[in-house]
């Protein structure tokens, strides 16, 4: 029905390009740009007029300018602010630490639900040019394969890296050739996820709050204790 089909419909995603400033102040723990570690997953705060700074995760970094991507909502503040904007328009921005650590290994496990990969797109290209990993494998969920993007950046990671980076993805709204079907379990991490050794296995998860907390306790319930299995663990103040 009609209800059905607007549910899946596919959202816009966008990607804007904004210059760093030359000669920025900030003040803790706000930051400069520049400053922002991309394999670190810190994040940009965009101010947006008559509402709250809105967290978002950078999709590239350079010298001078730097990327966010972004789903366009169907009436979101945020995002509709931010699809508004005109080449030359100016927003008030700045960089936040997320405050986590590197706890490298053998093998890594990304958890990637939805526009999460905007996040989680930067660090696994960092994992897989630092060497510490033998493995990464990327689980991508999402609803519908339409809701899915970058297919040409994960390709060229692939022809970089070959068998290093392995990319599986799991749709919940339809049913595809070499997709997997359903929602993220238990089961389905154990399937995806198989370390040489489980000692040596890392992850991170990059979604929604909920979303990287049930992802976390799915893995601590097949054998992967946290903080010792985070990739990028929290460092405690």
């Amino acid at each position: 029905n009609d209800g059905n089909r607007d549910q899946l419909r596919r959202l816009t995603v966008h990607t804007l390009t904004f210059a760093i400033p030359d000669h920025p102040h900030y003040e803790e723990p706000a930051m400069c740009h520049s400053k922002i570690q991309l394999d670190l997953g810190d994040i940009v705060k965009m101010v947006i007029p008559g509402y709250k700074p809105k967290s978002y995760s950078v999709s590239d970094l350079r010298a001078d300018e730097f990327d966010v991507t972004f789903k366009v909502y169907p009436n979101g503040r945020a995002s509709g602010f931010l699809d508004s904007l005109k080449v030359g328009d100016c927003i008030q921005s700045f960089g936040k630490s997320v405050n986590r650590r590197r706890n490298p290994g053998k093998f890594v496990g990304i958890i990637s639900f939805g526009v999460g990969i905007t996040e989680g797109f930067p660090i696994i290209k960092a994992e897989l040019e630092k060497g510490d990993a033998e493995q990464v494998v990327l689980l991508w969920a999402a609803r519908i394969w339409g809701d899915t993007f970058w297919h040409d950046k994960l390709d060229g990671l692939k022809q970089q890296h070959g068998e290093k980076l392995q990319v599986v993805f799991i749709l919940s709204r339809e049913q595809r050739d070499g997709c997997l079907q359903g929602r993220i379990s238990p089961e389905i991490l154990e399937q995806v996820f198989q370390p040489v050794n489980k000692e040596e296995a890392r992850f991170l998860s990059v979604g929604t709050k909920e979303m990287m907390r049930i992802a976390e306790e799915m893995l601590v319930k097949i054998g992967y204790d946290m903080p010792m299995h985070a990739l990028l663990p929290k460092i405690k103040v």
